[in-house]
């Protein structure tokens, strides 16, 4: 079954002009967006002197080279920009206005880069959370905060594309960056609105409480369109107002969030049944244990827990498990304060009720969904 890498290789010889900019598209440039564009492509939007494919070429010299890391998955992210750079359809995207933002103090980690087709709109890809702690305690900070600093980095950026660009937009990003893409037009002014054309979020996670009680928030339209993958864990945290399509995809379990696992079909993303049991089961009780916790009990856990992971020196996740850090990070818990360790408690205490409340009516209807398909088989071999 064909994915994100084959689509490139097959639909590569058609411009933007001949075939406008739709889902799969959008889903790749949002996956790109993931790449070391740094000292390749500058921020100004009136720098319009970089094509992708040369990008592309750059970023994988470099990386051979030992000078750069590349996105999630080596292997298939070299695959992916050598296509990109001998595709007629993607090499020659113009790039600009690419922003990359990581602050420790402020907890953002925000990246945005703007691809221009020869005509038609431009596409806006945020990226999403990388591999960093900071920016997987940004996403967890959505679950109590109105906003965070990365949502209103994307709202400026969106505004000051649509100003200097003067022409349609579309916004996307896979992940986080597809929130930021989501929260970017429900909160830009008229005039920036009146610029986009499309919104695609890709397995991104919805909104808090505060965010989808607003007024912008009722007024979302469906411009915004949401995907996310069968046993999706990410796009199904916290709330969405927009109806979502549902993804074929053969990763594992939490693997399927990666795109090179999404299904493609000529020019659209191969749609599925429905989530899987597992996703629907995370949903229901992430949801109701969320709405268990008041806002400052969840502002005491997430902070508790970053904390203790900050005394290690890693700015990586995967430097949480280096011996030292994980030393570190052991000591660490041993010493937190008791109003934290108190509020962890509390809050594991409420997941466990969650828990013994959702689990039962799940089982119920697993077990009403086996009988039917029993059923269906048994007749149709009748």
């Amino acid at each position: 079954m064909a994915n994100i890498i084959d689509y490139v290789l097959w639909r590569g010889d058609l411009p933007f002009d001949q075939v406008p900019a739709g889902e799969v598209d959008a889903l790749i440039l949002s996956y790109l967006a993931y790449m070391p564009f740094d000292d390749i492509v500058g921020e100004a939007f009136d720098a319009q002197d970089v094509l992708l494919g040369d990008a592309a070429r750059e970023i994988l010299a470099r990386h051979e080279a030992g000078e750069l890391p590349l996105a999630f998955s080596p292997r298939e992210d070299k695959r992916l920009l050598q296509a990109v750079s001998e595709s007629l359809r993607f090499g020659g995207l113009r790039l600009c206005g690419f922003v990359h933002r990581f602050d420790v103090q402020r907890e953002e980690q925000f990246c945005a880069l703007t691809c221009l087709p020869a005509h038609g709109p431009a596409i806006v890809a945020f990226r999403g959370t990388d591999k960093t702690v900071v920016g997987w305690k940004e996403d967890f900070n959505m679950c109590y905060s109105g906003v965070v600093p990365a949502q209103r980095s994307a709202l400026l950026y969106a505004g000051d594309a649509a100003a200097t660009l003067s022409r349609p937009l579309i916004l996307c990003g896979h992940s986080k960056g597809g929130n930021l893409a989501a929260y970017a037009s429900i909160f830009a002014g008229k005039e920036t609105q009146d610029a986009i054309a499309c919104v695609y979020n890709f397995d991104g996670p919805g909104f808090n409480e505060e965010v989808i009680g607003s007024e912008e928030f009722a007024r979302v339209d469906m411009r915004i369109r949401v995907f996310v993958p069968q046993a999706s864990m990410v796009g199904i945290l916290l709330w969405h107002s927009e109806p979502f399509t549902v993804v074929r995809s053969e990763g594992v379990s939490v693997l399927q969030h990666l795109p090179y696992h999404w299904k493609v079909m000529g020019g659209s993303l191969l749609v599925a049944d429905g989530l899987s049991g597992d996703s629907r089961l995370a949903e229901i009780t992430l949801k109701h244990w969320l709405q268990s916790l008041s806002p400052e009990l969840r502002r005491q856990v997430i902070d508790g827990i970053y904390s203790v992971l900050s005394v290690s020196d890693g700015h990586k996740l995967s430097d949480l498990f280096e011996p030292r850090n994980v030393l570190a990070i052991i000591r660490a818990a041993g010493a937190m304060e008791e109003e934290t360790r108190a509020a962890l408690v509390e809050a594991f205490r409420l997941l466990g009720s969650t828990l013994r409340e959702t689990l039962p009516d799940f089982i119920d209807e697993k077990t009403d969904e086996l009988r039917l398909r029993a059923m269906k088989d048994r007749n149709e071999n009748e």
